[in-house]
Formats: structure tokens, C-alpha cells, sequence
């Protein structure tokens, strides 16, 4: 896995988002702490304008810089690009064609890919995470670092990067080419949750019952552990589970592959039943979950009526849509 030519072959595949990435990295640590220390001294020379108040910085301010906010959401997408690259272009161009005939073994292709992004997120969220401690530190406001811990602020999003990224190889792994996996990427990534919140919307509207999402859920969704790093041991103990287990079944399934299904929206066609109705039921609910939205809320059965409008008319759509997908090919000319 540590061949200098793969690692070379995939730089050479994905140099222009592996720069954007640390470009991102900038922006979401250091740049970001040295505007907060600006807003905070703003908003401390505000406070002292009024009488009896006192400015104070929130767990959540430090939290923004480090593991929340918007630019978490950025680098997730920037890792999807990434692993599409490095996986589902090779599929569109047939350039794993030219990678397969290499002496290596697909297990090795595979871990190289693995090893290649995984040094590049934990070099560039290591190195931006001390530079943005270090300038919050030295300044007047290096208390407001002991508001969170470093489950929190290091940890949960080097670790939840790492296992994200390793999820996204794994769909790419299943996946015939880049669309199809950036989709189902989204799809599965947020599916145990997203189809909790469907099934949820779905018993609000007949039954007015309103169940709240189990806690477990999130642990089971890739998504989260890219927004949210609660102070707790399993921060740590699930995305390492999960990186394994994803690793595992990445490797397992890229041994596998059938590079005659190239540019096809799955590899392995035994999934295709599988997926046609996952993917129609899901469409289906948020027709539903949509449409329903739009009628008065204190007019239940027209909520009920438009619930089952908008279900029809998205499985009819989601069936015709769906279909296409599964039987689409996408293969284009690309250099090895």
C-alpha cells in the first residue's frame, strides 16, 4: 500500500481537491480563530459601553471554530470529491482498467487510496489545529479554550473526518462510476436518521403522534460524525469501530469488482432489487412528507389527502427515475 508509484498515481488523480481540502482546512481553523478573537474583543469593547454587563464567551463560540459550523459541512463535501476521484472518475474513464493491470494487488490499490487520503486530512487537520490553538492561546482569551475538551474540539473531527472519508471509499467501492456515488454517498449517509425523520413525518400526519428520534440513531449515521462531537468516550470509540468495519468491507468489495460494469450505477447487480426500492420508498415519504406540508396544518384529513398525492405522484416519478439510474452508462475518455 505504500508503493511510491500509487501514492504518486493518486496525487497525480487528485492534486487540485487535495489543495483545495487544505485551502478548506485554512479557512475552518486558523483564519476562523483570528475573526472570532476580532468578534470577541469587538463584542467585549461593545459590553463595556453598558452598565452591569459583562461579556462572556459561550462553549459554543470555541466549538464553532473547531468542530461546528458550516465550513465542517465544506470539508465533508471536499472529501466526497475527494474519494470520487480517486475512485468513481477511475470507473467513468476506465482508467482502473490501466490500474487493475498493474503488478499490485486490488487490496493494495484500494489501501493505498485509503492511506493517501487519510495522511492528507490527518496532516492537514493536525498542522491547522495547533496553528489555530496556539493563536487563541497566546491571546487574552486563552481561557475560553478550557469551555471545551479535546473529545470536542480535536478528536471527534479528525476521527469523524477519517471515518467519513472511509465510508465514501466504501460506496465508491460499490458504486460503477462518480455520480452514482456521490448519490448514493448522501443517501446512505444520512439514511438511518433521514428515513426516521420520514417514518416520523408519516405517523404525524395520520396519527398527530410526534416520536422523538432515538439517540442510538446518530451513531449510526456518517453524516453526523462530521457535525456533531459530543464530550463522550463513544466520540471516539464509534468512528473507530466504524473506520474498521468500512475498511474492512472496502477492501473486501474492491477485491470483487467487475470492471465490465464500469460507468454503471452499481457494481454488483444483486444490489439492484435492494436499491430500486430503497431508493422509490425514500422519494416516496418525502413526496409525501412535501406535499402535506403545503396544506393547512389544523386541516387534518386535506393533510392526509396531499400526503397521499404527493406519495403517488413521487412513486411514479422515483420508479421511472430509479429505473434510469440503474440502467444508465456512463464511460467517458480519460488518460491512465
Amino acid at each position: 500500500m505504500f508503493y511510491k508509484a500509487l501514492w504518486y498515481q493518486n496525487y497525480k488523480q487528485t492534486r487540485i481537491i487535495i489543495w483545495m481540502i487544505l485551502a478548506l482546512f485554512i479557512l475552518h481553523l486558523p483564519f476562523q480563530s483570528i475573526l472570532s478573537l476580532e468578534r470577541w474583543k469587538e463584542q467585549e469593547h461593545q459590553a463595556q459601553q453598558v452598565e452591569d454587563y459583562t461579556y462572556e464567551i459561550q462553549a459554543w463560540e470555541v466549538l464553532e471554530i473547531f468542530s461546528q459550523g458550516t465550513l465542517p459541512i465544506l470539508l465533508s463535501l471536499g472529501i466526497i470529491a475527494l474519494a470520487c476521484l480517486l475512485i468513481g472518475l477511475e470507473r467513468n474513464t476506465r482508467r482502473n482498467d490501466f490500474t487493475f493491470s498493474l503488478p499490485f494487488k486490488r487490496q493494495d490499490l484500494f489501501l493505498a487510496k485509503w492511506c493517501y487520503g487519510t495522511a492528507a486530512i490527518t496532516l492537514f487537520h493536525i498542522v491547522n489545529f495547533f496553528v489555530a490553538y496556539v493563536i487563541i492561546y497566546q491571546s487574552e482569551y486563552r481561557f475560553a479554550l478550557e469551555l471545551a475538551n479535546w473529545i470536542e474540539i480535536f478528536w471527534g473531527p479528525l476521527l469523524g473526518f477519517i471515518m467519513f472519508f472511509t465510508f465514501t471509499l466504501l460506496i465508491g467501492a460499490i458504486s460503477g462510476e462518480m455520480i452514482s456515488q456521490v448519490i448514493l454517498t448522501f443517501l446512505i449517509g444520512i439514511f438511518p436518521l433521514g428515513i426516521f425523520f420520514l417514518m416520523q413525518e408519516l405517523i404525524n400526519v395520520h396519527f398527530r403522534i410526534f416520536i422523538s428520534s432515538p439517540t442510538w440513531l446518530e451513531f449510526l449515521t456518517p453524516f453526523m460524525y462530521v457535525m456533531n462531537h459530543p464530550s463522550l468516550a463513544s466520540t471516539i470509540v464509534f468512528p473507530i469501530i466504524l473506520t474498521g468495519l468500512f475498511l474492512w468491507l472496502g477492501v473486501h468489495l474492491y477485491q470483487k469488482n467487475k470492471i465490465e460494469h464500469n460507468g454503471e450505477f452499481l457494481i454488483f447487480k444483486v444490489l439492484n432489487p435492494i436499491f430500486l426500492i430503497i431508493i422509490t420508498i425514500c422519494l416516496s415519504l418525502l413526496g409525501g412528507m412535501i406535499v402535506s406540508s403545503l396544506a393547512p396544518w389544523n386541516a387534518d384529513l386535506l393533510r392526509i389527502i396531499s400526503y397521499w398525492i404527493g406519495f403517488t405522484t413521487f412513486l411514479l416519478f422515483s420508479l421511472l427515475l430509479t429505473n434510469r439510474l440503474l440502467s444508465m452508462n456512463i464511460t467517458f475518455r480519460g488518460k491512465a
